[in-house]
């Protein structure tokens, strides 16, 4: 009899990998935006729109007439006024010129002070602009985004006075190299694919962020979808954080996910370190649910009913982990061994010692469990006596192998223990409020 990795084992051979797992040889796309300490420069321009520079010192004649009672013949000046003078255009920079070790997180700002910003250029060394906002008074232009970490820039802002001189203001500055880097470990759904109706945005990174900076991180990823539906980033663990809708994706969704984070704050000396972006679609509304109690699975399309299937599940002692999974990855063969089951023996020959190659195996979890073929289980349809895997018929089996895609849902009433959180793609066993409760920056209205 063969142990199927139910609730704690794992299969002897690796079942697939499940998520793209980013190599350090990343080319980082160039998102930017930046911020350190301020430095001005002062220019002063006064002038008349008659090309004259009024003064105390040099009064303009207002073209008034002779005062009354002057004779005709007679030569007085008239009554004179003076202009103000122009106020003082003041441009500042933040980050300042030569700046060394600039916050990427805090962006660019330019300042105009006395004036109205004409234009401004930011852009690295490498030609990648930076966008920015220009305020609707003129005053100010803010980057948008984050800037990249150990990149230099160079920055050019143009302001008029109010005489309508222009003034110009530079400057470089160099951001600075964290101590930490906030990298990327894996994602999942990979750039192209398409899933199921089940399958989160998931995500987890090299080493965990600042509980109090998880807020930047999530908002720096944004998710895009069409057509419309809101959804929220959630930490699964230190370090992996999902995003799901509050109930099953619609098929035929288009998903874009924008990863922005080099340069962002994500602790006291981490700074995130990359920028990646992938799509994905979701395909038909395929799921599937497993009564354990009437040994029956039920498999369902676009809310039909298309096939039951007899099934053996976990007995006791190694029930079936109960919830709602999501499919991992398929193999058309792995090998289980005896070893992955607490109390079993390692060693051939010896006790209840097994080595077996099992065929179309749909997996479900990360401890190790899987739908698949069990051709040597006569009690399929009429007892539960596997080690926690759900065993089929192999006709029944080829055909659920060929049907189910990675991403869609499935669900196993009647056991007693739900599967743990993270193990595999458990987040459809939460509710929404409870999904909510584990989001720093709550729910992002995504796409259009």
């Amino acid at each position: 009899m063969a142990r199927e990795h139910g609730r704690g084992g794992s299969a002897g051979v690796a079942a697939g990998a499940r998520r793209v797992t980013v190599r350090p040889a990343w080319r980082r796309a160039a998102q930017l935006t930046a911020v350190a300490a301020a430095a001005t420069l002062l220019a002063a321009g006064c002038g008349s729109s008659s090309g004259s520079k009024p003064s105390a010192m040099n009064p303009v004649a207002n073209g008034s007439s002779a005062p009354a009672g002057a004779g005709s013949g007679s030569s007085t000046a008239g009554a004179t006024t003076s202009s103000s003078p122009a106020t003082p255009l003041v441009l500042s920079a933040k980050p300042a010129d030569g700046t060394s070790n600039a916050d990427p997180s805090s962006g660019i700002q330019i300042s105009a002070a006395g004036g109205k910003i004409e234009s401004v250029t930011a852009q690295d060394t490498k030609g990648d602009k930076v966008a920015g906002t220009l305020a609707a008074d003129g005053s100010a232009w803010t980057s948008t985004g984050t800037l990249n970490i150990s990149s230099s820039y160079i920055v050019t802002g143009k302001a008029l006075d109010s005489s309508g001189a222009e003034k110009t203001i530079s400057a470089k500055f160099t951001t600075l190299t964290p101590q930490k880097k906030l990298g990327l470990q894996s994602y999942f759904p990979d750039d192209g694919e398409t899933v199921g109706v089940g399958q989160p945005v998931s995500v987890t990174f090299t080493n965990p962020p600042n509980s109090k900076d998880r807020a930047n991180v999530e908002k720096a990823m944004t998710v895009t979808t069409t057509p419309h539906v809101d959804g929220a980033w959630s930490w699964i663990t230190s370090t992996q954080v999902d995003w799901r809708p509050q109930s099953y994706w619609a098929s035929g969704t288009k998903v874009s996910v924008a990863m922005n984070l080099n340069g962002v704050k994500a602790g006291d000396i981490t700074y995130g370190s990359y920028n990646k972006n992938f799509s994905f679609t979701i395909g038909r509304d395929q799921r599937a649910v497993v009564d354990t109690k009437n040994y029956t699975m039920h498999v369902y399309q676009d809310g039909k009913d298309v096939r039951e299937i007899p099934t053996d599940t976990g007995m006791a002692g190694y029930s079936t982990w109960g919830g709602t999974m999501v499919v991992l990855d398929k193999q058309p063969m792995i090998e289980m061994k005896s070893c992955s089951v607490p109390g079993f023996s390692c060693t051939p020959g010896v006790g209840n010692y097994y080595d077996l190659k099992v065929y179309n195996d749909v997996h479900l979890t990360d401890s190790g469990t899987y739908i698949h073929q069990a051709e040597w289980d006569s009690h399929i349809g009429t007892d539960n006596t596997s080690h926690g895997c759900v065993h089929l018929k192999p006709a029944d089996a080829t055909w659920f192998y060929n049907f189910i895609n990675i991403g869609d849902p499935v669900t196993i009433n009647g056991e007693p223990d739900q599967v743990h959180n993270g193990n595999g793609y458990t987040d459809w066993n939460e509710s929404w409020q409870t999904w909510l409760s584990g989001s720093a920056a709550g729910v992002s209205t995504a796409g259009q």
